[in-house]
């Protein structure tokens, strides 16, 4: 044969490539425990009381259950056992047999636990009692005090002192305020007025306010003034009205 009939192995030969970046990545098997997850139970006949009694019965035949929860809504069984050794067992019965004509499939799930799981709520901390309604109870060797009555001292005793002058004291010998004197404002009679700071007493600066007290327990009476009358006006006429607009 011809040395240029022979197809040479470069032209022949085309590069292949295979992309493995869009493969999930590898999940690993459960390990076994005593927990095992019976799944794909689509017929909802599977959940009717007396078939759950007879899957539950030919199983606890087998090995004794633990704790036996059937799911309707998920379609599946979760069943656990006393021992590792009883659900690995079990598997091997039950996974790939037909229930109500559908072969199950059956998983290891998450251990559970068979010691005793203590019920009761854990004590709160000791600096957060004052949040818990109603309070726990007294400590050991706690006393109950009888309280003291509530207090009836309903001002200071700084106020108290100032209401009293302010009742006492004629009102010919209140110093004037330098900032408001004692004519009625907006009509009304005062009894009374007591100055508590007067800026005259210290310095004389026109920025410094003063702080007085007004009585004001007794009765208020309008004082009859006369009021400016409101007059109404006419509307001008109609002609003296710029209608250029």
């Amino acid at each position: 044969m011809p040395a240029s009939s022979r197809p040479t192995s470069g032209t022949s030969r085309t590069n292949m490539s295979i992309d493995l970046s869009s493969l999930p990545p590898l999940v690993q098997p459960t390990p076994p425990s005593n927990t095992l997850i019976i799944t794909n139970l689509q017929d909802a006949e599977v959940f009717r009381p007396d078939n759950l009694q007879i899957i539950k019965d030919l199983i606890n035949t087998s090995a004794p259950i633990h704790t036996w929860a059937p799911l309707k809504s998920f379609g599946r069984i979760i069943v656990s056992f006393y021992a590792e050794e009883s659900a690995i067992r079990i598997r091997q019965i039950l996974d790939g047999e037909a229930i109500m004509g559908e072969r199950v499939k059956v998983y290891f799930g998450h251990p559970t636990s068979m010691e005793p799981k203590d019920e009761h709520l854990n004590l709160p901390d000791a600096g957060k009692l004052f949040f818990i309604s109603p309070p726990p109870s007294p400590p050991h060797g706690w006393e109950v005090k009888l309280e003291d009555a509530p207090n009836k001292q309903v001002h200071a005793e700084d106020l108290a002192e100032a209401l009293a002058k302010l009742h006492h004291r004629p009102r010919t010998d209140i110093p004037a305020s330098p900032v408001s004197d004692n004519e009625n404002e907006g009509g009304r009679a005062r009894s009374g007025s007591l100055v508590l700071y007067n800026p005259s007493e210290h310095g004389y600066s026109p920025n410094l306010p003063a702080i007085s007290v007004e009585d004001m327990t007794g009765d208020i009476s309008l004082m009859d003034g006369e009021k400016p009358i409101l007059a109404n006006t006419s509307r001008p006429p109609v002609e003296l009205m710029d209608t250029s607009a």
